[in-house]
């Protein structure tokens, strides 16, 4: 049996192993694909914040143009032109104001017009429609630009202060405002793909060729100015752990003067976003299925271990089986043999002429059949409470009485000398229990404390009562019980060695059935003891029903 349980050790602690490294294999490979995606992420993430920034630029660029045209300063003309062909009609768009006095004439057909004007979600006025055209129109855009800019040239001419380059002049911190849009738009972007993850935007009038070593703190934004500062190549830095780094293309965004015309390297941004702790934000996504990898390693480690110890406590308690069964053998056959004995005497040794040996061979009869019945009694009961047969029948005991009888009956079997004291200073009259059951109880308890005693065996039985509850005490002087089997005494066929008491003889079921009737009862049991010293049983009852 040993020998196979080594075998069911080995073998547990290779599949452990063995769904451990599965784990972690699966849990790196999971990390790695996560990883990839989030660095594909970032970069879509990126696009979409500046193809928002640059649908901003374009409305601010509308808001400009349709309030300019609006101006009651500017007049705009249409003129239909019915050309030879009567399925395209012309119209010719002048466009004057009070600064510049004429305006040329742009000629666009109707279908052209209706167009974009039908593109626009509400009833157009026909500067908003203008404007809508101008970004699809070139030779439109063109002549609106030369027709606003000329427009705030004659301002300045006039004398108009604040109006400086007009249209054409590029908004004050327009750096500085468009990062922290970038960074908003970002920011809100990232936060519907990877929630948690922490990261910089890094900005720079020029293209950055190398990796910053610096990193500031999470969620800042870093910019750069020229000169640039010193950096490290990434063949020097190599990112020596690509799967703890992440970082974006390097972008560039040039929307900051009025339509086309201040888009020049000059006033271009160089952006990307840079996650110094990439693995955080993957690591907190994949924080479930992590979890519950590691909840099912518990969970195997519990089922191996449940496994082994219940293979370990089989194999003891088939040597408890064993040792039982060789100390029930040897039980039943001593009053057996002992009756054997006494039968024959009647017989050969013509007893009945003798009274007196008559008397006192079937008196040694009598006794072992007692003895005989009340080992196949302890068997019984165990097997019925085990099924839970056992009905409790509750009377009011005299417990007095009781007692008085358990002590009278064992200091007749003791075959020793005993004194037994029993003290009841509260007076306790009854107490609702099965009568038969609660004298099994002290009987056991009691013939226990004289067979692990030397002669004279003292027992001493208190009786007092503690929150309506009856507290029964056996104290006696016997060997005691080592502290590793005190916790196992109550445990099915467990019996404790005798010591230097080499005759007595058990079956181990006797403080099994003790525990199960007192608990049955709605009581407590437990012990104290040292070995050498004696021992002490504490056992709690009800005083009264329920």
């Amino acid at each position: 049996m040993k020998t196979k349980l080594k075998i069911v050790f080995v073998l547990a602690a290779v599949a452990l192993a063995g769904v451990i490294l599965f784990q972690a294999y699966w849990s790196f490979n999971a990390f790695k694909l996560n990883k990839q995606r989030f660095d594909d992420d970032i970069d879509v993430v990126m696009q979409r914040a500046l193809d928002s920034c640059k649908k901003d630029y374009f409305d601010s660029v509308r808001v400009v143009m349709v309030r300019r045209l609006s101006d009651p300063g500017t007049h705009i003309k249409i003129d239909t032109i019915m050309g030879r062909d009567t399925a395209h009609v012309a119209l010719q768009i002048t466009i004057k104001n009070k600064y510049t006095g004429l305006g040329e004439p742009y000629s666009t057909t109707v279908p052209v017009y209706d167009y974009y004007r039908q593109k626009i979600d509400h009833k157009a006025t026909v500067p908003e429609v203008l404007t809508e055209m101008s970004f699809y129109v070139p030779h439109l855009r063109d002549e609106l630009l030369l027709l606003l800019g000329m427009e705030d040239a004659m301002k300045s001419n006039t004398g108009n202060q604040g109006l400086h380059n007009g249209i054409f002049e590029l908004p004050e911190n327009y750096r500085r405002a468009d990062s922290i849009k970038l960074y908003e738009y970002y920011s809100r972007e990232l936060d519907k793909l990877h929630p948690r993850a922490e990261f910089e935007l890094h900005f720079s009038d020029k293209p950055i060729a190398a990796t910053v070593t610096s990193v500031p703190k999470p969620f800042s934004m870093l910019w750069h100015s020229s000169p640039q500062p010193a950096a490290i190549t990434s063949a020097q830095t190599n990112h020596a752990n690509e799967l703890m780094y992440s970082e974006t293309e390097q972008y560039d965004y040039k929307y900051h003067g009025f339509l086309f015309l201040q888009h020049n390297e000059k006033n271009t941004l160089y952006v990307r976003a840079v996650f110094d702790r990439a693995q955080v934000g993957v690591l907190k996504e994949m924080i479930l299925p992590l979890l519950l990898s590691g909840l099912l390693i518990v969970f195997t480690i519990f089922c191996f271990y449940y496994i082994i110890r219940t293979m370990v406590r089989q194999k003891k308690l088939t040597a408890l089986k064993d040792d039982f069964i060789n100390n029930m053998t040897h039980e039943l056959k001593t009053p057996i043999a002992t009756i054997t004995v006494a039968i024959e005497g009647l017989q050969k040794y013509n007893a009945f002429s003798d009274p007196e040996k008559t008397q006192r061979y079937l008196q040694t009869s009598r006794n072992e059949l007692a003895r005989l019945n009340d080992l196949v009694s302890k068997v019984l009961n165990v097997a019925a409470f085990e099924s839970k047969q056992i009905n409790l029948h509750k009377e009011q005991v005299q417990i007095d009485r009781l007692i008085d009888d358990v002590i009278s009956s064992e200091k007749l079997k003791a075959g020793k000398k005993v004194d037994i004291s029993y003290n009841n200073p509260e007076g306790i009259i009854t107490i609702v229990a099965d009568m038969t059951h609660l004298r099994n109880v002290m009987t056991n308890i009691i013939d226990n404390a004289i067979k692990y005693s030397d002669e004279p065996a003292e027992v001493k039985i208190n009786l007092s009562s503690h929150n309506g509850k009856a507290v029964f005490s056996i104290k006696d002087n016997g060997i005691g019980i080592p502290a590793a089997h005190v916790r196992h005494i109550f445990d099915k066929f467990h019996r404790v060695p005798a010591g230097n008491v080499h005759n007595v003889k058990g079956t181990g079921l006797g403080l099994n059935y003790v525990k199960y009737i007192v608990h049955a009862h709605g009581g407590s049991i437990r012990v104290k003891s040292q070995q050498g010293t004696g021992s002490e049983f504490i056992i709690t009852l009800p005083l009264k029903n329920g």
